[in-house]
């Protein structure tokens, strides 16, 4: 029953984003009443909503009796925290995204995407007309990829490249974060030109602004060391990402140092309990990705022309995949 009423316990949470209570619990506990004039709720369904909350360790009743308290795990529903994970929620429970999960079973029939299905776009081309659930969706990724590269670094040596072309990087997260710990390194930050928009914005002025330049998708810098997608490929089928890999593998063409670098999962080929395997249900319902076990990353390596020669395991579920050209 638990785990078929997987939306009782999501939902409250993702209320709680949407209202901004953490927010306004930060200065200290408020009552119900107290809370609900903040945030504009009605208080006896703000009451419900926080006792279900409550059950799972996200909200607190304080010992004083003064109100309700976030807990640790409710910190993470404030913006601008570390690890922050109000976007997270927000674009999890926003009802582009709540109605392609909706419709998956579709996707399960053959009938691709449920995301396309639902939207009558891609999901891109939908972010590109939707600057809110856009912004979300930057907002989603950003934290946890700032916790990503700073583990990044010490697991995997990125300290042998000099210019490093982050393929598909977004808001530039990734890339300064490695550019940080790589003070001789200057980056190539690609992406579509609306996430460049706020990449720019995000990185003008900062120390970083200097070593970072701009390209558009299709223009695949031909002096990068390594060409770095985060989370990339995962948002496409087979077909695709092979186009992609071509494209990185003629820029590289005739430099054997220059490598490929995927930081990607790396499905468990048992039955254990893995994250990539439900990552790879949004991806294939919102994108019409997948993730891929380590004999399927060595496939698609294979056929785009590469050779897979490290996978090394950072933050979970992520795992940094490198190859070089054939």
């Amino acid at each position: 029953m638990s785990l078929v009423a997987g939306k009782w316990m999501a939902q409250p949470i993702i209320a709680l984003a949407e209202l901004d209570v953490a927010e306004a619990l930060a200065d200290g506990p408020l009552d119900t009443h107290g809370l609900a004039a903040r945030v504009g709720a009605d208080a006896g369904a703000l009451e419900r909503i926080l006792r279900a909350a409550a059950c799972l360790g996200v909200v607190a009743r304080d010992p004083d009796g003064r109100g309700w308290r976030t807990t640790e795990v409710g910190e993470k529903l404030r913006a601008g925290v570390p690890n922050s994970l109000r976007d997270f929620a927000l674009f999890m429970g926003d009802p582009a995204t709540m109605a392609s999960f909706a419709a998956l079973t579709d996707t399960v029939r053959g009938n691709g995407p449920a995301f396309d299905r639902v939207h009558g776009r891609p999901l891109f081309e939908h972010l590109a007309q939707a600057p809110e659930l856009a912004r979300r969706y930057q907002g989603a990724w950003g934290p946890l990829t700032a916790e990503l590269a700073e583990d990044v670094t010490k697991d995997y040596d990125f300290s042998r490249y000099r210019v490093l072309a982050d393929v598909g990087g977004g808001n530039g997260e990734l890339l300064a974060g490695l550019l940080t710990a790589l003070p001789e390194a200057r980056g190539i930050l690609i992406d579509r030109p609306d996430a460049l928009d706020t990449a720019r914005a995000r990185l003008a002025g900062g120390t970083l602004a200097s070593r970072i330049t701009f390209r558009p998708i299709g223009e695949l810098p031909a002096d990068a060391d390594a060409y770095v997608l985060k989370n990339v490929l995962h948002c496409y089928g087979d077909d695709a990402c092979a186009e992609l890999l071509a494209e990185v593998a003629a820029a590289m063409r005739g430099r054997e140092d220059a490598r490929l670098v995927l930081i990607e999962t790396v499905v468990a080929e048992d039955d254990r309990f893995d994250w990539a395997k439900f990552i790879d249900i949004e991806v294939m319902a919102n994108n019409g990705g997948r993730e891929r076990t380590r004999a399927e990353w060595h496939a698609l390596l294979q056929r785009a022309g590469f050779a897979l020669t490290s996978v090394t395991p950072t933050t979970p579920p992520q795992n940094v995949i490198e190859a070089r050209l054939a």
